[in-house]
């Protein structure tokens, strides 16, 4: 309450005064999705005051002089930013599988969402390559500890400057005089995706997971979810003289959610229980009894809210008394679909119907008071659910070949469209895997059939290719590909699988090793990005060596050593004698002879 009054103090007195303040907004998107899924989106949008940007280089003053004091936006994240001389960052938190041979398109047409793993790509004003690594190094290792992730293991075998996929995103600020702007990136496909993640991107937000959407946002159950991605897209945007810039900070959260097994847990617990024979759902079609069973699909008539989804309600909007509000927003058919709101306030509930009978349209909810609000879903038919357009573009890469010395990729691009489909394919590789561009074939398939490309720039219209040196850059490959409409592109080549020091091995190394996805930037008829998505991590096997071996060899040479090391030590201390000299000595012993002596005095009594 004192924060919230602190705030609206402060924004009278700079309105007062003249200048700007800073602006934050929030959005919550539900949509339902085939297959008894939910689907939502938290969006937070937050806008700095207009600050001066200075490069900062090794020899000046590490300071954010841009803000005297802070508002709303996070001020851990301001001082990272400036000490880097990073203009531009993006970062993505990404785990699961997302359908979209099911779902559709991606949210936000993918460019909140990455790769499966973590993927950081940044835009660092520097006056040469090397000063430019120099603040990469500094912001991930800043990252590192701000988020909780292994952002200090990015080095440059793994860092890559991409050419062709992301030039369209370098970020509309100047740079100083003498000095240039770099794009970075790098991913790390086997970073695990946890609650410790999201609970620092809670504490960027003014309302630090208390108040409005955030307050919805619990790790247990974000993360128990069929796909899941974080992002922080952070952009430099400046007036036409490039005298006053805002930092522009925009940080989303999306869960695609299965309803059936949310609703599973708060009956069976955390422990998964088989289902009993009286619950089970069988086809009344086919034979049935207590022994057999046909079970049926997951049921399609449903009530659910988002309490039981979350564990939790929205706990008001995000300020009090300020005009900040807290939109809330539906994508369902209204036919088939009754969505309520639920407010409730000192224990009086209150039920308001959203959807209206009609077409489809999207449903706008404002919260604007202090109440707990709750949101209740009704169908009857949850196969029935808004139109979901395709994607553009359907990709798979694949491995080929099982030996350990050498392998190749395959990569398929289908176009079901009427139209050509332009994109930027981007794919990096670890040094270990060295890729032969001599191998590089191209295959077209459609209704006809399947043929061999020979001219390989009547579909590759630019191409980029850096090879890799061992220990120092990895292997990068773009190419600006048009894809015919109803048809298919296939790419294949070939790499063979380096060799390893000892210590360069990871724990678990016969598991294999991650390859970070492949991206993908369509391109449409205005020559601007508008879709993208990532493939699937690949997992390499290397040849490995016998690890377990040394340890074998400990042990069997301590074991025949102990074995003859006993033996002798025997033979060395002890005297084989006979049975009738062991009874001689034993009656001669001074043992024998006090137990002789406490007899005869025993026998005297």
């Amino acid at each position: 309450m004192l924060y919230t009054a602190l705030i609206l103090w402060i924004g009278c007195l700079q309105a007062v005064l003249g200048q700007p303040s800073e602006a934050y907004n929030e959005v919550l998107k539900f949509r339902p999705l085939p297959r008894n899924s939910l689907l939502a989106s938290f969006e937070f949008n937050i806008v700095s005051s207009p600050v001066q940007l200075k490069y900062h280089g090794e020899d000046s003053r590490q300071t954010w002089d841009g803000h005297e004091h802070y508002e709303l936006f996070p001020r851990v994240l301001g001082p990272i930013v400036e000490a880097s001389n990073t203009r531009e960052l993006h970062l993505r938190f990404s785990q699961g599988w997302y359908d979209t041979e099911s779902w559709g398109r991606l949210p936000f047409n993918g460019s909140k969402s990455g790769g499966t793993g973590v993927e950081i790509w940044a835009v660092i004003e520097a006056p040469d390559l090397t000063a430019a690594k120099a603040d990469w190094t500094k912001l991930t290792n800043a990252l590192s500890g701000l988020f909780c992730a292994s952002f200090n293991f990015i080095n440059d075998p793994i860092t890559t400057s991409p050419r062709l996929q992301f030039e369209g995103k370098k970020t509309g600020y100047m740079a100083d005089l003498g000095n240039s702007l770099f794009l970075l990136r790098a991913v790390l496909p086997s970073e695990p995706i946890c609650t410790e993640n999201l609970t620092p991107m809670l504490r960027l937000l003014p309302t630090r997971g208390k108040r409005g959407i955030s307050s919805l946002l619990d790790g247990h159950k974000v993360f128990d979810s069929l796909w899941h991605s974080m992002s922080i897209d952070l952009v430099t945007k400046c007036d036409d003289s490039y005298s006053n810039c805002a930092l522009h900070m925009d940080q989303t959260i999306i869960s695609a959610i299965d309803v059936i097994r949310s609703l599973r847990r708060i009956e069976e617990g955390g422990i998964p229980k088989p289902t009993p024979g009286e619950k089970l759902r069988c086809d009344e079609s086919r034979y049935h009894d207590i022994w057999e069973c046909f079970p049926l699909g997951d049921p399609e008539n449903l009530s659910y809210d988002i309490q039981s989804i979350f564990g939790r309600s929205i706990q008001g909007a995000a300020f009090e008394d300020s005009s900040i509000y807290t939109d809330v927003s539906f994508e369902a058919d209204p036919s088939v679909w009754n969505i309520e709101a639920i407010s409730n306030h000192s224990g009086q509930e209150k039920r308001t119907g959203l959807t209206k009978a009609g077409k489809f349209s999207q449903i706008n909810y404002k919260i604007a008071d202090q109440k707990e609000y709750n949101f209740n879903f009704t169908t009857a038919n949850s196969t029935m659910t808004s139109p979901l357009p395709p994607p553009p573009l359907h990709v798979y890469r694949s491995l080929t070949g099982y030996s350990q010395d050498k392998g190749g990729i395959r990569v398929s691009f289908t176009n079901l469209n009427s139209n050509d489909v332009k994109f930027i394919y981007f794919e990096s590789l670890p040094w270990f895997m060295r890729v032969y561009l001599s191998t590089f074939k191209i295959e077209l398939q459609n209704t006809t059939g399947t043929y061999l490309v020979k001219d390989e720039k009547e579909f590759i219209k630019n191409s980029y290719f850096r090879p890799a040196i061992d220990r120092k850059r990895p292997s990068q490959l773009e190419l600006f590909i048009t894809v015919p409409p109803e048809s298919s592109l296939i790419i294949n080549y070939d790499f063979d699988k380096s060799l390893l020091l000892y210590a360069e091995y990871p724990p678990d190394a016969n598991h294999g090793f991650d390859v970070e996805p492949a991206a993908i930037s369509v391109i449409g008829d205005d020559n601007e990005i508008f879709y993208e998505m990532h493939t699937t991590s690949l997992l390499v096997t290397l040849p490995t060596p016998d690890f377990s071996m040394p340890y074998n060899v400990i042990i069997l040479t301590c074991t025949v050593m102990s074995l003859a090391f006993g033996s002798i030590f025997n033979l060395l201390t002890k005297k084989v004698i006979t049975e009738e000299e062991l009874e001689k000595l034993s009656a001669e012993g001074k043992l024998a002879k006090i137990v002789n002596s406490v007899k005869r005095k025993l026998g005297k009594r």
